[in-house]
């Protein structure tokens, strides 16, 4: 059908008269708090999302994702900082362990372990400014190799050295600390075994049998009690996190999506658009849709009703959309009485899933105090092929609901969005 520009239509056929769409910038903005994720990536001229992280880079494997779940760490940038503090004492601790001896007069180093100490010191010194300023650039697995790499120094140069002493075993415990702060469990654990297995070569080897059985008892003891009490920690704090990420994206009313989850949902339907795009065949692309749904008459519910029937009335329509929708769409109350539905597929889908919306609700009275009231909904519908039009949805399709219902309420109204801005049909 060749387009009508200018006049969106609702899906009787009747035209009406169109107002200037709202932007999506105003309109589907999120307030930030303590649990959001980071702020969404840069976006490239095509209207991609740019990778921020190694392990966002659409050429990503399975083996590389399960590879990251495994070995990578829980949070890389809190890992980072940790790992950027414990890379400056060491580099500190490096450079007193070589300069303090000759300050006291009792140096017995060669100019060739003076080398090695400021390159070791550098080493750490730069890997430590670069985990503080760019933590999420470092791949995952690199924080599990680094505490094997450390396990490996120390026990080499404990072993070189005889250095049995309280400051030398001491070094086993930063990557347990760190690798039990951060790492899976499984890592944790690993790390743990490998630390007593490398402190124990040195305190068997230097120590007497009686002295030496002491030591590594409480060896074992410091590190498995340190691994148990962070995992423990370590877990506790997951499921606050997580009980707060809910309770973030969870309509407490509803029980649907808020506005944040629904723009992360945007956020990755671009992501996915845009690789997809990149290795594209000459098959057509199904694009995105988004349908907002409006309770026709809700203040007249509440003040006729009173607020607890309308907020059940709310929930009514909330289950209606929800038994409507297909299980990956995204259905997010986003207003008092409005709700949105982000939907992947072609605009005839899109389109029909809107007119079960409406009919559902229709059809199905809500009942309040053993009396039917009657339910209707306007709503509004945008589709569109391109990756860059998803910043269109928002305005195109509220434009289409304000005409639902300055045109009498209780139908559907269809806007399609393009790559040169809204178009309607």
């Amino acid at each position: 059908m060749a387009p009508l520009t200018g006049r969106p239509v609702d899906v009787s056929g009747a035209d009406v008269d169109a107002r200037p769409p709202r932007s999506i910038s105003h309109d589907l903005r999120t307030v930030p708090d303590v649990d959001d994720p980071p702020a969404a990536s840069p976006r490239t001229s095509r209207g991609d999302a740019a990778p921020k992280t190694w392990s966002d880079a659409p050429g990503s494997r399975w083996g590389d994702v399960r590879t990251h779940e495994l070995l990578g760490p829980r949070d890389a940038v809190a890992a980072g900082r940790t790992a950027s503090v414990m890379c400056l004492a060491g580099g500190v601790a490096t450079v007193a362990l070589e300069t303090l001896p000759q300050v006291l007069g009792d140096y017995r180093g060669s100019a060739t372990s003076a080398a090695w100490t400021v390159v070791g010191a550098l080493l750490m010194f730069g890997l430590a400014l670069l985990l503080r300023r760019r933590p999420e650039i470092v791949p995952g697995p690199t924080y599990t190799a680094l505490c094997l790499v450390a396990l490996a120094v120390n026990t080499t140069t404990s072993n070189l050295t005889g250095n049995s002493t309280f400051g030398g075993l001491a070094w086993f415990m930063f990557p347990v600390i760190f690798a039990a702060a951060h790492l899976r469990r499984l890592v944790a654990w690993t790390v743990a075994g490998l630390a007593l297995v490398g402190s124990s070569t040195i305190i068997l080897s230097t120590q007497p049998s009686g002295s030496a059985a002491a030591d590594l008892a409480s060896m074992t003891a410091v590190v498995v009690m340190t691994t148990a009490a962070l995992l423990a920690a370590v877990r506790h704090q997951d499921r606050l996190v997580r009980r707060l990420n809910e309770v973030a994206s969870s309509d407490s009313l509803t029980g649907l999506a808020t506005r944040r989850v629904l723009e992360q949902a945007v956020e990755l339907l671009r992501t996915e658009a845009g690789t997809t795009a990149q290795r594209r065949s000459a098959e057509p692309a199904a694009g995105a849709g988004l349908v907002l749904v409006d309770l026709d008459r809700f203040k007249e519910l509440n003040d006729s009703h009173g607020h607890p029937v309308g907020d059940a009335a709310l929930v009514h329509v909330a289950r209606l959309v929800r038994s409507v929708v297909r299980s990956g769409d995204t259905v997010a109350r986003i207003g008092g009485d409005e709700l949105a539905i982000l939907l992947r597929g072609s605009r005839a889908g899109v389109v029909e899933r809107a007119r079960a919306v409406h009919a559902v609700v229709r059809d199905t009275p809500f009942t309040a105090r053993a009396r039917e009231i009657p339910m209707t909904v306007s709503i509004g519908v945008a589709h569109t092929l391109e990756p860059g039009g998803l910043d269109r949805l928002y305005a195109a399709a509220d434009a289409a609901l304000y005409e639902a219902k300055v045109a009498g309420r209780d139908r559907v109204v269809v806007a399609d969005v393009d790559p040169g801005g809204i178009e309607h049909r």
